[in-house]
């Protein structure tokens, strides 16, 4: 009878921590711009060594510059600086996904749950010289602790519109099946969420990407709307006060310099 007694108070603690889950806004970073069909890759949970740098290759590839939420304990494998400088040095955007990887809306302190934004921004940020504000929050919580976290640090959510939960399928066929449908319908920008420490992913993600170049020369042949790539610098870009750009342009002589700067002073 006790043992029933601590279960039920187990699951109703737990409900208790969820019952102001909400969802994030969508679509996660705004309206299309130009009217094309937007795609913006982000990525999540890493650097790992053995698996983030097939992710950057298939991105090179395609000249693809995308988000990095990296988890900053992650950071403490001597093997993960050089990814972080390399990530830099080709122009993606890295990005706060906590220190630890914690639920933030179930862990029980307050201050355990900041210090998991805290810690998490001041570790990557010393990884990778330069100040950072963008943020998303392990399995993409919402509460009003997070919410009031958020406030507190002046930061917003960057969610996201498309998962193929590919860390759960495990299966690069039916993950590629669920990306290209996905992808194929989208009418407006979409934010989609993988994962560069996914063995599935390092797999799928080329192939992806040489569908979308298949996809885009079809729409073009029958003269349809492409997948148009937004690049992470030009989604940061949209963010900075007018002007900016423009002076930042004139002193940054790379576009991958750029990226880096952008990323620096976003709002």
């Amino acid at each position: 009878m006790k043992l029933a007694s601590v279960a039920l108070i187990g699951v109703l603690c737990a409900f208790t921590v969820h019952a102001d889950a909400k969802a994030w806004p969508q679509p996660a970073a705004g309206p299309t711009m130009t009217g094309d069909p937007e795609l913006i890759f982000t990525f999540d949970d890493g650097p790992d060594p053995d698996r983030t740098p097939f992710v950057l290759d298939a991105l090179a590839k395609h000249h693809i510059r995308a988000v990095f939420f990296m988890v900053g304990d992650r950071l403490a494998n001597p093997k993960a600086k050089p990814i972080v400088d390399r990530i830099l040095r080709e122009g993606h955007i890295i990005a706060n996904h906590t220190m630890k990887h914690g639920d933030l809306c179930r862990i029980k302190e307050d201050a355990k749950a900041a210090a998991e934004i805290d810690d998490g921004k001041r570790t990557i940020e010393a990884a990778a010289g330069m100040t950072m504000v963008w943020f998303r929050a392990p399995y993409g919580v919402r509460c009003d602790r997070v919410d009031l976290m958020l406030l507190e640090r002046g930061i917003t959510h960057f969610h996201w519109d498309i998962d193929p939960r590919e860390w759960k399928r495990g299966a690069t066929k039916k993950t590629l099946e669920y990306l290209e449908k996905q992808v194929g319908r989208m009418t407006g920008r979409n934010v989609l969420l993988l994962h560069d420490i996914k063995k599935v992913t390092v797999e799928a993600l080329p192939e992806l990407l040489d569908w979308i170049d298949v996809e885009n020369a079809r729409r073009k042949e029958l003269r349809l709307r492409r997948i148009r790539i937004i690049q992470s610098y030009e989604l940061a870009a949209a963010q900075l006060p007018p002007g900016t750009l423009d002076w930042m342009q004139s002193i940054v002589p790379s576009r991958d310099g750029l990226a880096k700067a952008i990323a620096s002073v976003l709002p």
